[in-house]
């Protein structure tokens, strides 16, 4: 059993054998303008075992009212990377050479507060709803990419979309387009312009 810490995380503290992180390293992407770095009181465990990964999130600075998703992208191959942690061009645009696995990990409209909490496992073998054909069978040597996606204000006749789809409630414009074609179906397409918000990189 592995339990790995985020990269870059500032401060630890290990309670009966999981590490909870003081502070978790968020990477932004376009064309949200923001540039990498710790978001104080956030949290997050990522644990590996032969059977799979379990990981739990709590973060703020959510927009509320917004539905997000979580997704879960484990870099089999992360050796080929160009640089490392792996670019998000790597891991979902070279995803063949990377041997990448990518699935939703849930989803959740934010309250007043700004704050989401995600929990999930992801376990060895097939994965449902894999947007590659690749098998999920090196969950001790993988880096994970924990990427949380702003799907912007909810539209309530596409909840369930929205909660769960990649481009639930998304504009063509909006989804990056080194994506595959899997993700950019995984959903129906709406106004809204949809953003990675926050990324929690994992190596081992």
């Amino acid at each position: 059993m592995t339990i790995l810490k985020p990269v870059l995380a500032l401060a630890f503290t290990l309670i009966s054998g999981f590490a909870f992180a003081d502070t978790l390293p968020m990477s932004w992407v376009p064309p949200s303008g923001m540039k990498p770095g710790p978001i104080d009181g956030t949290s997050a465990i990522l644990e590996t075992t032969t059977a799979g990964a379990s990981m739990l999130i709590e973060t703020k600075g959510m927009t509320p009212g917004h539905a997000y998703t979580v997704w879960w992208v484990a870099v089999q191959s992360p050796e080929n990377c160009e640089s490392r942690p792996c670019s998000a061009m790597d891991a979902m645009g070279r995803a063949d050479l990377m041997n990448s696995v990518a699935s939703n990990a849930g989803g959740g409209v934010v309250n007043a507060d700004g704050t989401l909490r995600f929990a999930s496992f992801l376990p060895v073998g097939q994965v449902k709803g894999n947007f590659y054909q690749s098998t999920f069978d090196k969950p001790l040597t993988s880096e994970f990419h924990l990427v949380i996606q702003d799907h912007g204000p909810l539209i309530p006749e596409m909840a369930a979309d929205m909660l769960a789809g990649f481009r639930g409630g998304c504009t063509d414009e909006s989804v990056p387009p080194f994506y595959p074609e899997t993700a950019m179906k995984d959903g129906t397409p709406g106004p809204n312009a949809c953003n990675t918000a926050q990324v929690a990189l994992f190596m081992q």
